[in-house]
């Protein structure tokens, strides 16, 4: 026991002095315990902390205390901005002033987040060519109005997020950056973030940038220095967010906003016309035009192989499975642009000369290596949207195997890592799936149970008589049924969980006239609002139901009356003809294991733990939790999904 920690943490400790009706939590003394002796002796620890342990303080402290003793660096890895905004504007500074110590804690944002000086005001000059229609020149005056008075420059410090067009105009970025030549150097907020991360002991990033950073690794340009201790937050998703960094998409839409970029004929606007290039303007049209068969062709090919209406992706195993008749165009306009370098005079110019050349060439090298399924042991495929308005089609590809790639290049050294999150096991306690889909060989375990009292705040409700789910219009209708008794039972309240799209449209329908009539503020994921402002309504308006699909399952905090309602409508196991899936599964039965076992069932547990885990946030919450799919009581596996989550008051009805 570390005396140390247990003084900070005791009912007579500077954090119970500073914070009124504290309550100490043994559970969270036990993991700060843990993570203090493996960041001293650089040792792997696995946590998974039951809601309301109080987890960010838990790793905070050691971390802290191990950089500012030993003057290196601890970095805080999370998935979720409001999580990392939790931590940056409410538990260190809480902390500091608790303990009267000083973190050095930094909130490390992508280079693009930020606001490029130079090109703002080069734009301001060049708005006639770069600006399509009033709408954008609106965008841009906003942002432009909105630099004198930001103090970080970031995305984040603007009450609306501008158009991402404009916005690319004007972000930084490493291919464009002068660097000391820039007459904003000194005024340049990305330039002041990166400075202060030398002085800091605590960065605090998002997975995104950390494993972004895994490539600039092997070009010995990462934006971190070197650090002492890691923690993952909300660990159980690094494997999907690996899977998306190490991978490659190219979409019609992606290749659209490049070379809309560069120059749109019909619009005549575009960076290209600022430097008068006549011949990449030629070659920029001569890619869209050959982009849009390129594309057609694709998608036919979808429609003929595709074997499931419903579905928008498309294992792709043969090789050049259409013609590939964009590199030659690609690398075409590649030449064109180092030509117009080459003779241009302008040190601004060449530099975003220079950033476009890089963009069409991460392009082109993502389709040779796509339509040649260059890389080994990857899975490639299309995705086609069914929505209408979208009409986004792309070529893609990812790792099989993710651990396999972490496990070399992250988890091999001798550094103190940490992974926490509420979910990290599965039914029987084990830690093992987590530990083989992202690689970690060695590691120290430690499960911690929630301090709530889950037996007298939650209520479960098991509907024992539903159609098989793979019956969507009768399932649908039995669920709709359903849905209107538990609703009625929490005057709303509720998020109401599914785990596709179609399924939710179809149970909505069902729904709708019930719902107008009750007069229920009714939240609809995919109906044009986004996230944060589904969640701003809900929160403000008492009885709301929310509809919601796979990112409302987990990363959402919601006290209080707002939510004391949670219906689960399936159990969460992936479709298994999705390219990554099926491949995951070959993969497993290649190996000689057992798909459902190892993977489909453990994937399916940890997601329905974080679904549960939405409705208790607090000591004072209450509420239901309702699961409309029978297999959780009449298939085999089901124990293993009640297993998971805390025991509670069961009604099987």
């Amino acid at each position: 026991m570390n005396s140390y920690i247990t003084k900070i943490f005791d009912k007579d400790g500077p954090i119970s002095k500073a914070m009124p009706g504290y309550e100490v939590r043994h559970e969270q003394i036990e993991m700060a315990e843990a993570i203090d002796s493996s960041i001293w002796h650089s040792n792997k620890l696995i946590v998974e902390a039951g809601t309301g342990i109080g987890k960010s303080f838990a790793y905070l402290v050691p971390l802290a205390e191990y950089a500012l003793q030993n003057e290196s660096l601890g970095i805080v890895s999370t998935n979720t901005i409001s999580l990392q905004e939790q931590i940056i504007h409410k538990d260190i500074p809480f902390l500091e002033q608790a303990l009267d110590m000083d973190f050095k804690a930094l909130l490390v944002k992508g280079r693009n987040n930020y606001l490029c000086l130079r090109r703002l005001h080069r734009s301001e000059f060049q708005q006639k060519d770069l600006f399509s229609d009033q709408y954008e020149l609106a965008e841009f005056t906003k942002i432009f109005a909105w630099s004198y008075k930001t103090e970080d420059g970031t995305l984040y410090d603007m009450d609306e997020e501008p158009d991402p067009k404009v916005w690319g105009m004007v972000s930084a970025d490493s291919e464009t950056c002068l660097g000391k030549n820039c007459e904003y150097y000194k005024k340049c907020f990305f330039r002041g973030a990166r400075e202060k991360i030398s002085e800091a002991r605590i960065l605090v990033v998002n997975h995104h940038l950390f494993f972004s950073n895994l490539a600039l690794l092997k070009e010995q340009k990462s934006v971190f220095p070197e650090y002492g201790g890691l923690v993952f937050d909300e660990a159980h998703s690094i494997e999907s967010v690996a899977t998306e960094h190490l991978g490659a998409s190219v979409s019609s839409s992606g290749i659209r906003y490049v070379l809309d970029l560069l120059f749109n004929l019909k619009k005549q606007k575009g960076f290209l016309l600022t430097i008068g290039d006549q011949d990449s303007m030629e070659a920029v049209e001569e890619i869209r035009r050959r982009s849009d068969g390129f594309f057609k062709d694709i998608k036919e090919y979808f429609e003929a192989n595709s074997k499931k209406e419903d579905s928008d992706s498309l294992r792709i195993k043969e090789k050049s499975f259409t013609e590939n008749s964009l590199s030659l165009p690609l690398y075409t306009l590649i030449e064109s642009l180092q030509a117009a370098k080459k003779n241009s005079k302008d040190k601004e110019d060449e530099v975003e000369i220079m950033s476009y050349i890089r963009k069409i060439g991460a392009l082109k090298d993502s389709i040779d290596i796509i339509l040649n399924q260059a890389a080994g042991n990857y899975v490639y495929w299309i995705e086609c949207s069914k929505n209408k308005k979208m009409n986004k089609i792309s070529i893609n590809t990812a790792p099989v195997d993710v651990g396999e790639i972490l496990g070399q290049e992250l988890f091999a050294e001798e550094k103190p890592i940490i992974f926490t999150s509420a979910t990290l096991s599965t039914g029987s306690g084990s830690f093992k799936y987590f530990r083989d889909r992202v690689g970690i060989k060695e590691a120290e375990e430690l499960k911690l149970g929630s301090p709530f009292d889950y037996k007298n705040q939650v209520r479960m409700y098991i509907a024992k008589a539903m159609p098989n789910p793979d019956r969507i219009t009768d399932y649908a209708n039995a669920a709709a049924v359903r849905i209107k008794r538990y609703l009625d039972m929490s005057n709303g309240s509720a998020f109401v969980l599914f785990t596709s799209y179609s399924l939710m449209n179809s149970v909505y329908e069902e729904l709708e006239e019930y719902l107008n009539e009750k007069g229920f503020n009714v939240l609809k994921q995919g109906n044009g609002l986004s996230r944060n402002r589904m969640l701003a309504s809900f929160r403000n308006e008492t009885g709301s139901v929310l509809f919601g699909v796979d990112t409302f399952w987990q990363g959402i905090d919601v006290q209080g009356k707002a939510l004391s309602n949670v219906i689960i409508t399936k159990l969460p196991f992936s479709v298994p003809d999705h390219p990554v899936t099926e491949a995951r599964i070959e993969d497993i039965k290649r190996k000689g294991g057992d798909p459902f076992k190892e993977y489909s069932l453990p994937e399916a547990v940890l997601k329905f733990k974080q679904g549960f885990g939405r409705l208790i946030r607090s000591r004072k919450d209450t509420g239901i939790i309702a699961i409309l799919d029978s297999r959780i009581i009449n298939k085999f596996y089901g124990k293993t999904f009640l297993n998971s989550v805390p025991e509670c008051d069961i009604i099987i009805e």
